[in-house]
């Protein structure tokens, strides 16, 4: 992890050294991501500023054991940023000092003092079947990069994985005989996920355009940029919605990844696959998780009685006329 010290006079652990530690932590013994970590590291490094800035000087471990201090910072948190974004720092926060304290670098977890938060569960934004088939329709598939970002786009709703997932994919995970693809998951855990046949097509085209230079061995990666190299979840994350934005209008600016994973597991439910099947594919590891797609359906389901039942007809008619 690359931090800079942001107590020079400090004596013993430092925070950077006790963050590495809690880092370590977390990616053996919980198998935690790379992107994990960095998002971890990022919200300590901004409690670690304000802590620095509210307290200079010598830096002490008694720091982490302020309870007024971690008041503060939640406090001044709160007028700056979302609800979100204070409660995740603040989980990261109650991890960390959970951590200290287990190792025996701090006497007591004020930490455990504050309540997390209870965020309202918002629903995933879910594409209609028609739209997705616009989005992918809609892409062209002249070039290269056009090609890939089809196939890319056909196997994030084929399959439901995460970008993550996507990006990690080599071609010796991919069995293009058996059109299925294996995927490496949160928790260092592979899946086997079916590849559709409208997907393996687009795959196979975009593989077949890929020059002659570029094609390596078993672990190439399957998606590639102009370097050679593997294609960033940030550069997909662009490419859909460059592309979104072009074939869907307005509505192209709130599609990520993670809509067309939403929409690949609710179209799914809405046509008669079991939750089970859908927790499988997804790689949820409680089928808690999955069943937030059936809140998701029934939410379609009344906008579309509201829209199409004749009483409902009826009752929006009588209304216009008061």
């Amino acid at each position: 992890m690359s931090q800079s010290h942001l107590f020079d006079q400090a004596k013993g652990p430092s925070p950077k050294e006790l963050s590495d530690q809690f880092f370590t932590y977390l990616k053996n013994e919980k198998s935690s991501s790379a992107y994990t970590l960095l998002n971890y590291e990022i919200d300590l490094r901004h409690w670690f500023k304000f802590i620095f800035d509210s307290s200079p000087g010598k830096f002490s471990l008694d720091i982490f054991s302020d309870f007024k201090l971690l008041r503060s910072y939640l406090s001044d948190q709160g007028q700056k940023y979302s609800k979100a974004t204070v409660c995740r720092r603040l989980s990261v926060i109650k991890g960390f000092l959970k951590f200290l304290h287990r190792e025996g670098y701090i006497e007591k977890n004020v930490a455990k003092l504050i309540a997390q938060p209870k965020m309202a569960e918002k629903l995933p934004k879910v594409l209609k079947p028609e739209e997705v088939i616009r989005l992918i329709e809609g892409t062209p598939g002249a070039t290269l990069r056009e090609k890939r970002i089809r196939a890319v786009i056909e196997l994030l709703y084929s399959t439901g994985i995460r970008v993550s997932e996507l990006a990690g994919i080599t071609y010796e995970k991919v069995d293009f005989k058996g059109a299925i693809a294996t995927v490496l998951g949160k928790g260092n855990k592979e899946r086997s996920v079916p590849i559709g046949r409208h997907c393996m097509a687009a795959i196979r085209d975009y593989i077949d355009s890929i020059p002659t230079t570029q094609k390596q061995g078993p672990k190439t990666p399957l998606f590639m940029n102009q370097d050679g190299e593997a294609i960033s979840v940030r550069s997909i994350q662009r490419n859909i919605r460059e592309f979104a934005v072009q074939t869907l209008g307005p509505l192209g600016l709130e599609v990520t990844p993670h809509t067309l994973r939403h929409s690949c597991a609710t179209h799914l439910l809405s046509r008669g696959a079991g939750l089970r099947e859908i927790q499988e594919l997804l790689g949820h590891d409680s089928l808690v998780t999955t069943q937030k797609y059936t809140q998701v359906d029934t939410e379609r389901l009344k906008a579309s009685y509201r829209k199409s039942h004749p009483k409902e007809l009826e009752r929006r008619k009588k209304e216009k006329e008061a």
